[in-house]
C-alpha cells in the first residue's frame, strides 16, 4: 500500500476491524447452518427414518453441501484472522508512531508530511525510526493482500505465479528441514519469500509450517487451526462410520472400543479447538488476548503448545512447562494458568506486551511412581525444548524480548535437563514445586545463577521426592503398620527427617543454599482438616501456586513469578 506518515498518522482502522468481524460472524453463521444440515442428515432422514438407494443418495448429497459449507467457514475465519492480525500491526504502529512524535527531542520538528528538521543526529534518528513502522505497516499489509487474495482467489496473474512458487517452494523446505537448520536459518529462509510465496505454501502445506520453530507465530497459528480442523472432520467422519457399522452389528466389541477411542479424542480435540476460539480476557480493563496454536498433536496422551498473546511482538515472553499428569485431555487447566500469568504480568507492568506460553510439547509422566521418577520423559524433551526457545528469539521481531521458562512439578527437571543436555536461551528459569532439575548447581544452567529462581510452599508434599521417602510412603514403612494415608505420612516423615533435604529424587532440592539459585515466596494455601487429611493437604498444595482466583487465597508466588517475568526483579520477595 506504500502508507504514508499522515496517513498512519490520522487512519482510523476501526471500519477495517469491523470487516474482520463481519467475516468471523458469517463463519459462525455456515457453521450453524452445517450443523442443522449434519442433524437433517443424522437424525430426520436418517437410516432409521428412510431407506433405500435414493435416501443414500439423499444423505450423501447433504453431507457433500455440509461438508462444503464446513470449507467455506473455515475461509471466513482465515480471512477474518488475517484482518485480525493485519489491524493489531496497524494498531500497535500507530500507537508507536504517536509515542515517538510525543517524544521528539527539544529543537526537533516535524511537519506534515513526517519531514523532521534540526540537528543531524536527532533526525536521523528520527527518520531510522519512521522508516521502520512504515515498513511494518507496509509488509501487514502486503501480507493481508496475499492471505486474502489467496483464500478469496482474487489474485492476478503475477500473484498466481507467485502462489505457484511457493507450494514449488515445499522440496525445498523439506530439504532444510532435514539437515536440521536452525530455527534461525528457517526464520532467515521464511523472510525471504515474498508475501504470496509465503501464502501459497501455507495454503498448499500447513504441515510442513504448523510445528516448525523459527516460523512466525501467526503462520503456525493458521496452519495448527487448519489442520485441528481438518482432522476433526476426519475423525467425525470416522465415527459416523464407525457407528454405520455398529448399527449393523451391535455386539462387536472390537468396534465399540473403537468408537469410544475416536469419541474419546475428538472430545479433546473439539476441547482444544473451543479453548482456543475466544481471546483471553484480562478484567477489570485489562486486553483481550489472542490464543495461537503453536503446535498440537492427538497421538497417545496427546500434546498442545499455547501462546496467550504474541510472542514474536510481546516485550516480555513467558513460558510454563507443565509436568506429571499433563496431556491433551486436561490441558484446559495448563492453559488457565498460563492465562493467569499473562494477568499477573499485564497488572505487574501494563505498559509492557507480555505474551504467555503454554508449552505441552512433550510426553509428560502419566503417573508419579513409576514415571515421574523416570529422568528419560525429560531427557527426551531437552532437543524440542530448546528449539522452542531458540525459536522464540528467531520471531523476535525487535530482538528485545525478555524470555522466562518456568516448569512446575516435573516441568521444573524438563527445563533444567533442556538447559544441562542442549542449552535454553532464555533470561530466567523459574523452578516451582520441583523434584530436582537434572543438576547440582544453578551454575549448570547455562545462565547466571542469580537468574535461576524456585519457589516450594511449606506443604507441598514434592519436599519428599527423595528416593527413600517415596519408597517408605509407598510401602507404608515404619508408619505403615498404621495403614493407609495415615501410615504414607507418618512413613514419609520417617524418610523425610532420616533423608538429606538438599537431595531431591532429581539433583540438588533448588531451593536450597546449596543449589546456589535464588528462592521467592511461595503460599500453601489449601487447607484441610483432620489427620486423615494432611495426605490431601499435601497433594493439594503440590497444585496452589497459582491459587487466587479459584476459590483459594491468592499466593504470593503469583506476584513473585509476574515480576520475575517483566524483569522487575527488586519486587520478588
Amino acid at each position: 500500500m506504500g502508507i504514508t506518515y499522515g496517513a498512519l498518522r490520522d487512519a482510523d482502522f476501526g471500519p477495517l476491524a469491523a470487516v474482520g468481524e463481519q467475516w468471523r460472524a458469517q463463519a459462525g453463521r455456515m457453521e450453524e447452518r452445517e450443523s442443522e444440515l449434519d442433524d437433517l442428515r443424522r437424525r430426520q432422514i436418517g437410516e432409521s427414518q428412510w431407506t433405500g438407494t435414493v435416501a443414500e443418495e439423499v444423505r450423501s448429497r447433504v453431507k457433500l453441501i455440509g461438508d462444503d459449507t464446513v470449507e467455506r467457514a473455515g475461509e471466513c475465519r482465515r480471512i477474518a484472522a488475517a484482518i485480525e492480525d493485519a489491524v493489531a500491526v496497524f494498531n500497535d504502529r500507530q500507537e508507536e508512531l504517536l509515542e515517538l512524535l510525543a517524544s521528539v527531542p527539544e529543537g526537533l520538528s516535524v511537519d506534515a508530511d513526517g519531514v523532521a528538521t534540526g540537528k543531524a543526529a536527532d533526525v536521523a534518528a528520527f527518520e531510522q525510526r519512521m522508516e521502520a513502522i512504515l515498513d511494518a505497516v507496509a509488509e501487514a499489509d502486503e501480507t493481508l493482500h496475499a492471505a486474502v487474495a489467496a483464500i478469496a482467489g482474487t489474485t492476478d496473474a503475477g500473484e498466481r505465479s507467485e502462489l505457484a512458487a511457493g507450494v514449488a517452494l515445499a522440496d525445498d523446505f523439506q530439504d532444510m528441514l532435514d539437515r536440521d537448520a536452525s530455527p534461525a536459518e528457517v526464520n532467515a529462509w521464511w523472510d525471504g519469500l515474498s508475501p504470496f510465496e509465503q501464502q501459497g505454501l501455507l495454503e498448499a502445506r500447513p504441515e510442513l509450517l504448523a510445528q516448525v520453530d523459527g516460523i512466525p507465530s501467526g503462520i503456525r497459528d493458521d496452519a495448527n487451526r487448519t489442520l485441528l480442523e481438518g482432522e476433526i472432520n476426519r475423525r467425525e467422519n470416522e465415527i459416523e462410520a464407525v457407528e454405520d457399522r455398529l448399527a449393523a452389528d451391535p455386539g462387536n466389541e472390537d468396534l465399540q472400543k473403537r468408537l469410544a477411542d475416536l469419541q474419546g479424542t475428538q472430545e479433546r480435540l473439539t476441547g482444544l479447538q473451543s479453548r482456543i476460539e475466544e481471546p483471553y480476557r484480562i478484567g477489570a480493563g485489562g486486553p483481550a488476548l489472542d490464543h495461537y496454536l503453536l503446535g498440537y498433536s492427538s497421538a497417545e496422551d496427546g500434546r498442545a503448545i499455547v501462546a496467550i498473546g504474541n510472542p514474536d511482538e510481546a516485550d516480555n515472553v513467558s513460558v510454563l512447562v507443565p509436568g506429571t499428569g499433563a496431556d491433551l485431555g486436561n490441558v484446559g487447566g495448563s492453559v488457565d494458568r498460563a492465562g493467569l500469568m499473562a494477568a499477573d504480568a499485564y497488572w505487574a507492568d501494563p505498559d509492557a506486551k507480555t505474551a504467555s506460553v503454554l508449552w505441552l510439547g512433550y510426553d509428560a509422566p502419566d503417573e508419579v511412581v513409576p514415571h515421574a521418577m523416570d529422568k528419560r520423559y525429560a531427557e527426551d524433551a531437552a532437543k524440542d525444548l530448546s528449539s522452542f526457545a531458540a525459536g522464540m528469539r528467531a520471531v523476535d521481531e525487535d530482538g528485545s524480548s525478555h524470555v522466562t521458562m518456568t516448569g512446575h512439578s516435573y516441568g521444573s527437571t524438563t527445563v533444567g535437563i533442556a538447559a544441562r543436555d542442549a542449552g535454553l536461551d532464555v533470561d530466567d528459569m523459574v523452578f516451582v514445586g520441583s523434584p530436582g532439575v537434572g543438576v547440582d548447581s544453578a551454575a549448570d544452567l547455562g545462565i547466571p545463577p542469580d537468574r535461576v529462581w524456585a519457589t516450594r510452599n511449606e506443604e507441598d508434599i514434592i519436599g519428599w521426592a527423595r528416593e527413600d521417602t517415596i519408597g517408605t510412603v509407598l510401602g507404608g514403612g515404619g508408619g505403615g503398620l498404621l495403614g493407609g494415608p495415615v501410615g504414607g505420612l507418618i512413613g514419609g516423615a520417617v524418610g523425610y527427617f532420616t533423608s538429606d533435604h538438599d537431595d531431591l529424587i532429581h539433583g540438588t532440592d533448588p531451593v536450597s543454599d546449596a543449589f546456589g539459585g535464588r528462592t521467592f515466596r511461595s503460599d500453601a494455601t489449601r487447607d484441610a482438616d483432620g489427620i486423615e487429611e494432611l495426605w490431601k493437604d499435601n497433594v493439594e498444595n503440590h497444585s496452589s501456586y497459582w491459587d487466587g482466583d479459584n476459590g483459594h487465597p491468592r499466593n504470593a508466588a503469583r506476584d513473585n513469578m509476574a515480576y520475575i517475568v517483566t524483569g522487575q526483579t527488586s519486587g520478588v520477595r
